[in-house]
């Protein structure tokens, strides 16, 4: 499958790539990532869960490009192929358009056509975008308004909510007379 996200950072061109290109300083923001550890020069450990039980694991490796505006990169091993660009465009000063194009593979077939009937590598993407831009950006993002992972599931979420708040007025009225 194909995703293309487009984020806007309040940073020059040279810094936000520079501080993008840097995983070690906010590998720690991300919500699902179980590891995103930098081996070489070239090369990333990454892994990241997913609902179901789902568990990606792969080692991104750094293509070289005809462009110092963006980074190429693809996947070797693991249980999902990745292959994509990172591109950055300075809109004005201080304001830098950051592109990411993936196309991705998941090699297990459950969870491939999960992904395809869920979205869910793509809601996974977009929570970590926002997660990251939350960080560089400043902005306090609640752990409880993140969005979910698998937006089919909130309606359960708001039900369950109702359900609890019903039942502590319930609880909470039994020892009055009534």
């Amino acid at each position: 499958m194909l995703l293309e996200k487009t984020l806007h950072m309040s940073q020059p061109l040279a810094e936000c790539k520079a501080r993008l290109a840097s995983i070690q300083s906010y590998r720690r923001q991300f919500l699902m990532v179980t590891r995103a550890t930098v081996t070489s020069s070239k090369t990333v450990d990454f892994s990241f869960r997913g609902p179901f039980g789902f568990e990606a694991h792969t080692v991104l490796l750094s293509v070289d490009g005809d462009s110092p505006n963006q980074y190429a990169f693809e996947s070797v091993g693991g249980n999902i192929c990745l292959m994509g660009i990172v591109d950055f465009a300075e809109i004005r000063p201080h304001c830098t358009e950051v592109t990411l194009a993936v196309h991705y593979e998941i090699k297990n077939k459950l969870f491939a056509w999960l992904d395809r009937s869920l979205h869910f590598v793509d809601s996974f993407v977009n929570a970590e975008l926002r997660s990251i831009r939350a960080h560089f950006e400043g902005i306090r993002s609640s752990y409880l308004e993140r969005a979910r992972v698998m937006p089919i599931l909130q309606a359960a979420h708001a039900e369950e909510r109702h359900l609890l708040m019903r039942g502590r007025l319930l609880i909470g009225n039994l020892g009055r007379p009534g």
